[in-house]
């Protein structure tokens, strides 16, 4: 487990500072926009955690480049996974909203495409070996 760690860490690294700074940063967002609710500036810092973003979706096609086909594969498959499951989601919540059914946080439906994410990749990695 650790020999795997210690050969995929070169793979991480570029993606250490823009999450670094993502926390940084959301950090003092949220402290300052509790000190500012009424700001005109609210939306604005409200999205400056997004800045580092830019650089971690760089930082993964970069790592996804550099793992072989049968990595890239798996990851791949994942993802059209939780793509499919997270559209199936939203367009049924979007309907049920039509129904008066309450709507859930967004953050929810994230966490969601992720866990289906790593779901995804575990069938699909079992799959393969």
């Amino acid at each position: 487990m650790f020999e795997r760690a210690r050969e995929r860490f070169p793979l991480i690294r570029p993606l250490l500072i823009p999450l670094v700074l993502y926390m940084g940063f959301l950090a003092w967002s949220l402290n300052w926009l509790q000190s500012h609710p009424d700001s005109a500036w609210r939306y604005a810092v409200a999205l400056v955690p997004m800045l580092p973003g830019i650089f971690i979706v760089l930082g993964m096609v970069r790592v996804i480049r550099k793992l072989d086909e049968l990595a890239q594969k798996i990851l791949i498959e994942g993802m059209t996974v939780s793509f499919i499951f997270t559209l199936v989601l939203t367009l049924s919540l979007g309907l049920l909203g039509l129904a008066g059914f309450p709507q859930p946080n967004v953050i929810y439906i994230s966490l969601f495409m992720v866990i289906m994410w790593l779901v995804g990749k575990l069938f699909f990695s079992g799959k393969y070996q």
